[in-house]
């Protein structure tokens, strides 16, 4: 019985690999292309209280810290410059962002900044918690609190309560989640892999735009992989190595036995004469786009609680 479960588990996953690659081969002209709308999220804090397996924000590995608001505020109001206040989408995450002390103050100074839809994602345990003036803080600016569902118990019915009683945007995702709903996105820390192929593979990339310290990326992991380079303390160089990535170029890049950022994967916002140039940026290659196996990845696995192992991630 248990070697079916076994197979059935495995042909689901051949299933949504292969579905998903043939739509993303198939969209990936359009989703490359520049965008016409700023959209992105920002971890608020680094770590969680709920600790995924193979977490994509490495948040699992993380060291406890917290977005100062002037860094926030600054960066927020930046963009908001850059952008003429218009968003089509703003997400602040983390790690868990209702473990920030001071998520109501965050709350606000987006939404001083912003007048698109500005959401607050976190995975809901926290939410009966919280006190009165975050409620009012979401209500009062239209802040959205996005749950997106994990196999963990989690009293539904009271947030929805919650919700209504202090007139609060609320959308959960993902109610038929169950413990075979996970995902594992391995990586090469060779850093060998193609960068043009990877892209057009990639359904985060120029969608899932991240903003951390004064700059943007076109996902997450060049500015989060600190997180696993600190943890797992790989920062050897090994070889230099070649990559293909059609027209990209850089000089000088060496594959190591870590997630090595540079600043081609990500753009200075503070340096970017205007918005044209943000979106131009993040439709293009970036290096770090190497080390995803992209063509590994595993959907539909098994979810559960970090163990804090490398094999996590590789």
């Amino acid at each position: 019985m248990e070697q079916k479960k076994r197979w059935v588990v495995k042909i689901r996953q051949a299933l949504y690999t292969s579905a998903s690659f043939a739509y993303l081969r198939i969209t990936a002209n359009q989703r490359l292309k520049p965008r016409k709308h700023l959209r992105f999220e920002t971890d608020v804090v680094d770590h969680c209280n709920l600790n995924c397996k193979s977490c994509h924000h490495f948040s699992s590995v993380a060291d406890q810290n917290f977005v100062k608001t002037e860094v926030f505020e600054k960066d927020f109001a930046r963009l908001s410059l850059l952008a003429g206040r218009n968003n089509e989408n703003i997400d602040i995450m983390g790690g868990e962002p209702l473990l920030h002390p001071e998520i109501s103050t965050l709350a606000e100074i987006a939404r001083k900044y912003f007048d698109g839809p500005v959401n607050i994602v976190t995975n809901g345990l926290l939410l009966e918690k919280m006190n009165e003036v975050f409620w009012e803080s979401c209500r009062k600016n239209n802040i959205r609190i996005v749950v997106t569902s994990y196999p963990v118990k989690l009293n539904v019915k009271r947030i929805k309560e919650l919700a209504k009683k202090y007139s609060v945007k609320l959308k959960i995702r993902s109610l038929f989640m169950n413990k075979h709903s996970w995902c594992k996105l391995p990586f090469d820390l060779s850093g060998k892999q193609c960068i043009t192929e990877n892209r057009k593979l990639c359904i985060t990339v120029n969608k899932c735009i991240f903003l951390k310290d004064g700059r943007l990326s076109a996902c997450c992991l060049p500015l989060v992989a600190d997180r696993f380079n600190n943890y797992f303390s790989k920062n050897t160089e090994t070889e230099t190595a070649g990559f293909c990535a059609g027209n990209f170029t850089h000089s000088g890049l060496v594959a190591r036995t870590t997630l090595a950022a540079t600043e081609d994967d990500s753009i200075d916002i503070y340096k970017a004469k205007d918005i044209g140039e943000v979106y131009e940026f993040l439709s293009k290659p970036m290096p770090f786009c190497r080390y995803c196996r992209i063509k590994s990845w595993e959907i539909g696995i098994e979810w559960g609680v970090s163990k804090k192992e490398i094999t996590e991630w590789i």
